[in-house]
This record gives structure tokens, C-alpha cells and sequence, in this order.
């Protein structure tokens, strides 16, 4: 089996054609982030806004996120124990 090697050179400004979304496939990312990026993409080309998904799932994690996070925000750094620390967040999750 050969190999495929993308070449690139970078410059300034965006791309009007990329294979981001090939080397995705290729390398088993699932269908649905695939299709999701596609219609992600073809809205920032057009200048439009990207509509944010939403469902049970997302919701469930963004509960988790904002949970850490206001965790994080009130540790102390000086006095806390980060191993505790750890442990409240992953135990929550």
C-alpha cells in the first residue's frame, strides 16, 4: 500500500479549495463530523453565520465544561490540593 503525502506551502489569506475534508475521510473521521464540517465550511465561504448544534448530548457537556471550569475558577492555588482537585472534576464527569 503506498503512501499519500500532501505537500503545502503557506502563505497569507485563506484557501479556496483545501482537501481537509479528503484527509479527514481517509483517516476515518466519522461521517457525521464530515458532514457537519462541510456544511460548516461552505457557510464561512459564503460570509454566513455558522448555526451552533445543539442536542442532548452537547447540552450534557456543556454542563460539564461550565461545571469544571467554575471549579477551576474558584481553586486555590495556593492552598489547594491539585491531586483533590483532579479527582472532584473527573468524578463529576
Amino acid at each position: 500500500m503506498e503512501d499519500i503525502v500532501f505537500l503545502y506551502r503557506l502563505v497569507p489569506g485563506h484557501v479556496h479549495h483545501s482537501y481537509g475534508l479528503h484527509c479527514a475521510l481517509l483517516a476515518g473521521v466519522p461521517d457525521e463530523i464530515i458532514k457537519r464540517a462541510e456544511v460548516v465550511l461552505d457557510a464561512v465561504s459564503k460570509n454566513n453565520c455558522v448555526e451552533r448544534l445543539c442536542n442532548e448530548n452537547i447540552s450534557a457537556q456543556d454542563d460539564e465544561y461550565k461545571n469544571a471550569m467554575e471549579k477551576l475558577l474558584t481553586f486555590d492555588i495556593d492552598s489547594g490540593d491539585l491531586n483533590l482537585f483532579f479527582e472532584e472534576i473527573f468524578s463529576s464527569s
